[in-house]
């Protein structure tokens, strides 16, 4: 009898091609499936389409997104939105702020890095979105009466339909660095996890009278680096004279976030030289 003859590793390599149309479904847990239909063709052989993981749709800049419409981006935010009001970091920020909101009084909010809800990565979507939604909370405590806090966001991964899903909310969407130059003594700067150099345009400006982000010691390890040389020092100095509270944890969203909350008005205090 015949030896069968063993299938070369180029042979393994080949794969039947199975021509698919995409559609994603929202589970009642959150999850995004992302299905791959077989066609009639394969279907009527029997074959079984794989699924694609964090397939996009189309690339910018290096970043892949997925097509959406702004309905759909409402019904995933909504839906992660919930998630955050029934946590206790939710309850755990209210009574925080509760204690501290009498401390100063914010005059607008610049919110920086949020990233973009068409991230093909569910979970850069799930994570701008809470991060979205813990603002929302922020801002139903700290708003003042009978007037609402303007909020100013900039993200170059933005694309045209966050701008429009943002601006749906009442939001306005600028352009870098405009975000920067919105940053008063009476600001509130929302930057969760977002790189160095932002903080240093942060710190080259006015200080601001609250600043949620990174802890700023985390970027002395880097100190050694030489194109951060004095950067640790100017974040030092951003928050000095500033009472430091953890934000409340929600897996890795908040990681090693920082409440800097300044405990007088600033406006005897030049900000620093860049």
């Amino acid at each position: 009898m015949p030896r069968k003859k063993k299938a070369s590793k180029e042979d393994e390599k080949k794969k039947t091609v199975v021509h698919t149309k995409r559609k994603e479904v929202l589970d009642d847990e959150g999850w995004t499936h992302v299905i791959d239909a077989p066609n009639r063709k394969a279907k009527a052989e029997g074959l079984k389409a794989t699924p694609l993981l964090h397939g996009g749709d189309f690339v910018r800049d290096g970043v892949s997104y997925i097509t959406r419409t702004v309905e759909e981006l409402k019904q995933e935010f909504e839906h992660w939105k919930k998630q955050w009001d029934n946590g206790s970091a939710s309850s755990e920020l209210m009574t925080l702020l509760e204690e501290e909101k009498q401390r100063r009084t914010i005059e607008n909010v610049v919110f920086l890095g949020m990233g973009s809800l068409q991230n093909s990565r569910r979970e850069g979507r799930r994570a701008s979105a809470t991060q979205l939604a813990a603002l929302q909370t922020i801002l139903g405590i700290l708003g003042t009466e009978g007037k609402e806090l303007e909020v100013v966001l900039q993200d170059p991964q933005f694309t045209e339909l966050d701008k429009e899903f943002l601006g749906g909310l009442g939001y306005k969407v600028v352009q870098d660095p405009r975000g920067f130059k919105e940053v008063e003594e009476g600001t509130l700067v929302y930057a969760i996890h977002c790189y160095v150099d932002i903080y240093k345009a942060i710190s080259e400006g006015p200080r601001p009278a609250v600043l949620i982000g990174t802890d700023v010691g985390n970027f002395a390890r880097f100190e050694s680096f030489e194109e951060l040389e004095g950067v640790t020092k100017a974040l030092d100095e951003m928050v000095e004279g500033c009472e430091v509270l953890d934000f409340p944890q929600v897996r890795h969203d908040f990681s090693d976030t920082k409440i800097y909350w300044r405990k007088t008005t600033t406006s005897t205090i030049e900000p620093p030289k860049p």
